[in-house]
């Protein structure tokens, strides 16, 4: 039995896959069921339970990059925990079978002015526009922190998964946050082989700023893009 503190998609109650659940005083308790339980196959349990397994994956890669989870402890409810947080605000947007462009990898923030962006198989490049177009930084913001996440998908051979992610980041120091600026975030060699196996791909990117100390100021809304 699981208990967990706060809610992801709403108060559950019923069934889910092999799950029960049940909301009581405002915590959702789940519970397995018997190992002989067949899970509905009705068209909106398996929507759901597809899309629950998508967005669930996707917040797994947004927390594994820390300045992206320090962002969004900063805005988690208190009865949530960073993962739900981030799960609940994307369940709406994935999909059945993967991302898609309206799934975020921050909670909102200032406009990022990119004027390209460009997914290669080894690398990533991003041109930015002077980041005080966007927002105002205070002499307290020195460093800039990059952060992307790319969702492959359409895999060439079809025994390959459906989709696979890849992480990225970037740690400038003494950013000029009045200049343009061009960053490339080299690939390593697991990420080229795994991007070379798809045909498409979808970009999710965002930048923080950041003090002297390393803890984050501001950040950029998600920007995204399919390739």
């Amino acid at each position: 039995m699981a208990i967990l503190n706060g809610n992801v998609i709403g108060n559950l109650r019923g069934k889910l896959g092999n799950l029960s659940a049940r909301t009581v005083n405002g915590k959702t308790i789940l519970a397995a069921r018997p190992s002989s339980f067949n899970a509905s196959q009705d068209p909106a349990s398996l929507t759901v339970r597809s899309k629950f397994a998508v967005t669930a994956k996707l917040a797994s890669q947004i927390i594994s990059l820390p300045t992206l989870s320090a962002i969004w402890k900063k805005v988690q409810n208190v009865a949530n925990s960073v993962f739900n947080e981030v799960f609940q605000s994307n369940f709406a947007y994935s999909s059945t079978e993967r991302p898609t462009v309206d799934n975020i990898i921050t909670p909102g923030g200032f406009a990022l002015p990119v004027q390209a962006a460009t997914v290669l198989v080894d690398n990533l490049t991003m041109e930015l526009l002077a980041l005080t177009s966007a927002s105002v930084f205070t002499p307290d913001e020195v460093n800039l922190s990059a952060n992307g996440i790319i969702c492959y998908y359409d895999p060439i051979n079809p025994a390959d998964p459906a989709y696979q992610f890849i992480t990225l980041n970037d740690e400038i120091a003494n950013y000029n946050f009045s200049q343009t600026f061009e960053m490339n975030l080299a690939f390593n060699v697991n990420q080229q082989a795994l991007a070379a196996k798809y045909q498409h791909s979808i970009l999710f990117f965002a930048v923080a700023s950041k003090s002297a100390d390393g803890k984050v100021v501001q950040n950029s809304a998600t920007f995204t893009q399919l390739s």
